[in-house]
């Protein structure tokens, strides 16, 4: 990974921010475009519909589904480009290991959110207000998360 802008060094000391800010947006614009280009129009206009929920700051939850093969991750990757490009963040997450490994700066939610391992319907996060974790999340723009439906249903 290319080191950050200088600016992006003085404007914090979160290491996880630092990490998230610190793509070669030269290189994620040039693979934001040559993706586009294999978008079909029904992924486009999903890709469409997410971003302006971004740029809009309404928020929105969304669930992409489809069979393995169809293009889910593709669509995650350029959303996630589109925005790092921009200078945004975007938490990548996935149920699995195997899973955040197809996606760009991909974690565990487990990890990324301080998800206990053994959960009920009592168990909270431990992430704790003023940390860089809770900093990294409230500059996010964009969470995904892959395989969401795999995850327990206390999470």
């Amino acid at each position: 990974m290319p080191l950050p802008e200088d600016s992006l060094v003085s404007e914090t000391n979160n290491r996880m921010i630092y990490e998230e800010l610190s793509y070669d947006c030269a290189e994620l614009q040039e693979e934001f475009e040559s993706r586009c280009l294999s978008l079909t129009e029904e992924q486009k206009e999903v890709q469409q519909q997410i971003l302006e929920a971004v740029s809009s700051q309404n928020g929105g939850v969304f669930f992409l589904y489809g069979y393995g093969g169809t293009g889910k991750t593709f669509i995650w990757n350029n959303l996630s480009g589109a925005l790092r490009v921009q200078g945004q963040i975007v938490l990548n997450v996935a149920s699995s290991g195997i899973a955040s490994l197809l996606l760009p700066g991909g974690r565990r939610a487990h990890s990324r959110f301080a998800i206990p391992i053994n959960i009920d319907e009592s168990s909270t996060c431990h992430i704790k207000p003023g940390t860089d974790l809770s900093e990294l999340i409230v500059r996010a723009k964009l969470i995904i998360w892959d395989e969401a439906p795999m995850m327990n249903r206390h999470t």
